[in-house]
Formats: structure tokens, C-alpha cells, sequence
């Protein structure tokens, strides 16, 4: 698949049948690794999360995040928790400050390109404030890095084939040239 086709067809998906090998998962890695970064700098970390236990823990903190932070129902959280169930996942990390954030970032969307272009499936699993620390926490992430996100990777139930939230907005409705406000 070439890139145009896996950035058309890249999907976040949020039900798995399966991870993936240890290689694939690698190759995935590798790709994020290739991304640009500040000065080359390479401020990214990924940890892969093999232990059911971390896994779980992880799960446990985005379901607490979404009933408390995010206000999401019952029915919401318990969905951000089952995202975690039969699939692969990577922390992605980066060195704190300056804008070691963006390049973490970019690396995840290499690896998102990546798993489409295989015919996988992905979705990026943000954490913050308390939620955040204590999966830094679990995972023994340095005070000199910060989680960025972590990349949940597997083989899809389905692919939607539009996205599951929202209308895309239509081609050059977000353009504007010289001045925010002049039309393309």
C-alpha cells in the first residue's frame, strides 16, 4: 500500500481479535523512529507492554480517567478500558521540554501509517494529570520523560470505512492563504 492510500484508509479502531508478533510490532517501532524530531534530537522512548498486569493497569487508569476527567458514562469508560483487551501496545515516551512532545507525536503517527500500510489497526490512548503520573508511574518512566501516548495496535474487528465521530469537514474548508479568514 502506498502512503497516499494508508493515509486515506487510516482508521482509529477501538476493538481488536488480536495483537501482533513481536517483529511487526518492531517494524511498527521502527517507522516511528523515522520520524523528524527538533535538531534530529530523537526525543522519543517506546516501551513495549507485554505483562497482562501493566496492560491492565494502564486500562484500569483511562477507565478512571474517562468517569472522572472526562465525565464519560459507565457505558463510555468501560469501551476506553476494553480498547486495551486483545491487542499490542507501546508507550510512547519523550524527554520533558521544548517540543519533544511534537516529535513524540509524529512518531505516532509513522506508527499509525505503519499498522494501516500492514493492514492493521490503531488507536492512540492519551492520559493526563493524576491518570497520566500513575502510568508513568507503572511503566518506571524516568522524572526526565513523560508518557506521550500510548499506541494501542492489533488486528481490527472491523474497519470502518468512514469515521466513527463527526463529519469530515469538506477539502479546503480549512485553508486560507496570508491571513486566517481569507478563503484559498
Amino acid at each position: 500500500m502506498d502512503v497516499w492510500e494508508a493515509i486515506e484508509k487510516r482508521r482509529t479502531v477501538r476493538v481488536f481479535k488480536g495483537g501482533v508478533t513481536e517483529a511487526m510490532l518492531r517494524r511498527i517501532i521502527v517507522a516511528g523512529s523515522r520520524s523528524p524530531s527538533g535538531g534530529n534530537s530523537q526525543p522519543w522512548e517506546f516501551i513495549i507492554v507485554k505483562e497482562k498486569s501493566i496492560v491492565d493497569g494502564i486500562a484500569e487508569q483511562k477507565y478512571r480517567m474517562g468517569l472522572e476527567l472526562q465525565k464519560a458514562g459507565q457505558e463510555a469508560a468501560t469501551r476506553q478500558r476494553n480498547v486495551y483487551r486483545n491487542s499490542s501496545v507501546v508507550a510512547i515516551c519523550n524527554k520533558k521540554g521544548g517540543l519533544n512532545g511534537v516529535a513524540a507525536w509524529m512518531a505516532a503517527e509513522n506508527m499509525a501509517l505503519a499498522a494501516t500500510g500492514e493492514g492493521l489497526a490503531c488507536v492512540m490512548s492519551t492520559l493526563g494529570g493524576e491518570f497520566k503520573e500513575r502510568v508513568e508511574k507503572l511503566l518506571g518512566v524516568p522524572d526526565t520523560h513523560e508518557l506521550a501516548t500510548v499506541f494501542v495496535v492489533g488486528v481490527p474487528e472491523a474497519v470502518p470505512t468512514k469515521r466513527e465521530v463527526g463529519v469530515d469537514r469538506p477539502d479546503f474548508s480549512w485553508l486560507h492563504v496570508n491571513r486566517f479568514g481569507n478563503p484559498s
